[in-house]
């Protein structure tokens, strides 16, 4: 079953084989990875989860048993980035398995904003 989880340090080893699949570089939309995030050692990976949960928006990861399909990051408008790449951004891994997991982006990544506004999403 598919499931919107919070980004973890408990699936490292699970991002970092759906990461691999992107290859080097940024270019992994909604996992909000920047140009000076280290996310092939131990500390750098627990150091970035760390820093995705003080952030001006949520992200998530799309998860099914155990294995990290993609993420979604839905930002709020004072984030500055909204401006540049939009209040949602989502990615669904290049190799993994897919069966349709694109839908869980656009469809879901509303669903677990709790106490968020999301009507404040501004297109």
């Amino acid at each position: 079953m598919l499931e919107l989880v919070t980004p973890t340090e408990s699936l490292r080893d699970a991002w970092r084989a759906a990461h691999a699949e992107w290859g080097p570089g940024l270019h992994e939309d909604g996992f909000g990875i920047g140009a000076d995030d280290d996310v092939d050692t131990d500390p750098g990976f627990s150091a970035w989860v760390a820093s995705l949960r003080g952030g001006s928006g949520e992200l998530w990861w799309i998860v099914e048993d155990g294995e990290v399909l993609g993420g979604i990051a839905l930002r709020a408008a004072e984030d500055p980035r909204a401006e540049r790449h939009g209040h949602v951004g989502y990615g669904i891994r290049p190799l993994g398995p897919r069966a349709g997991r694109g839908h869980v982006g656009p469809s879901r990544g509303g669903e677990p904003c709790g106490a968020s506004d999301p009507r404040r999403v501004s297109r």
